[in-house]
């Protein structure tokens, strides 16, 4: 997995450039870097910040994933659920017509701030509002409920948005084409913090598996422990929305796939999920280049090619 993942790195910083990149370049950016050379400085101001924010949305989305199917105990579950891409993509429809504060605000918050009000409204309906622990069953009916009001009003402000609309909509297919220093530095810090708290609440979830009673009498506070893990997904998606807008199915086909490798101990299983959504992200960037090269293909119809097959694959195999 790490030889996957550093090979992505080098063919992402490299391959599919209309300006001719060489390994050469690469290690002189590492071992002597010369400001006069036009291949380091692209290399270092527009290819390196990219793979470093792919590397990270991938293993975000991946972990968050894992958090949600562990929190519903459900294995189709995915971080989409809690409202945020809905809301963020909400939220910069809402902006491109110009609706009076979220106009104003930067792109990148405008989306942050988008998603997490969805989440919290899924988190707020799901029961946490009114002083319950959170039901996995209520919080996923929730999440249907708000996605399908946010996809209302996107669509609405999509009409509405007239010229706007084609960016609008090429953003909510996915890309990490935009994404440089900047987008960087929003995104790890944050979901640093959030990636730290999933890894804490791996014993947590280990117990949690085991059913509400068990891990009740245990000493394990179900509501607490239910809310952290999901504040911990909003926050490590809305965060991957802000920056490269929705990118679907790396929360779903990740864990499937490392459970199956590694087992169900949270403890492993979180950062091999984290390793595992890099690489499938690194990967999916460099081929959705290649798609339509020099054109850039948005990194989420990639991946949605390949989740799609894979969803209809877990739904069929429950059934069987």
């Amino acid at each position: 997995m790490l030889a996957l993942a550093g090979s992505g790195v080098v063919v992402g910083l490299l391959s599919w450039s209309s300006f001719s990149l060489q390994l050469s370049d690469l290690t002189g950016l590492v071992l002597a870097y010369n400001e006069a050379s036009i291949a380091q400085q692209l290399i270092f101001n527009i290819r390196l910040p990219r793979v470093l924010s792919t590397l990270m949305i991938g293993a975000s989305l991946a972990v968050a994933g894992v958090l949600m199917q562990g929190v519903t105990r459900n294995p189709l579950a995915s971080p989409a659920i809690l409202g945020v891409n809905a809301g963020a993509a909400c939220f910069m429809a809402l902006s491109a017509i110009g609706v009076a504060v979220i106009s104003e605000l930067h792109p990148l918050l405008c989306a942050l701030f988008g998603g997490a009000l969805g989440g919290l409204m899924v988190i707020a309906l799901g029961g946490y509002l009114s002083g319950n622990r959170i039901n996995p069953v209520r919080l996923v009916l929730a999440g249907i409920a708000i996605n399908a009001l946010l996809a209302g009003l996107t669509r609405a402000a999509l009409i509405i948005a007239d010229e706007m609309a084609y960016s609008i909509i090429y953003w909510l297919a996915g890309s990490v084409a935009e994404a440089g220093w900047q987008q960087w530095m929003l995104l790890w810090p944050v979901c640093s913090v959030a990636l730290l708290l999933s890894f804490a609440l791996a014993p947590q979830l280990n117990t949690l598996a085991l059913g509400d009673e068990v891990a009740e009498s245990l000493g394990i506070g179900l509501g607490k422990v239910r809310l952290l893990a999901i504040v911990a997904i909003l926050v490590l998606t809305a965060a991957c929305v802000a920056v490269a807008g929705p990118i679907a199915f790396v929360g779903l086909i990740v864990p499937h796939v490392c459970r199956a490798v590694v087992g169900r101990d949270h403890r492993i299983l979180l950062p091999f999920a984290a390793l595992g959504g890099a690489v499938l992200l690194v990967w999916a960037d460099v081929l959705a280049r290649a798609i339509g090269f020099p054109a850039e293909t948005p990194v989420g119809v990639v991946t949605a090619l390949i989740g799609t097959p894979f969803f209809i694959f877990l739904s069929a195999k429950g059934r069987t």
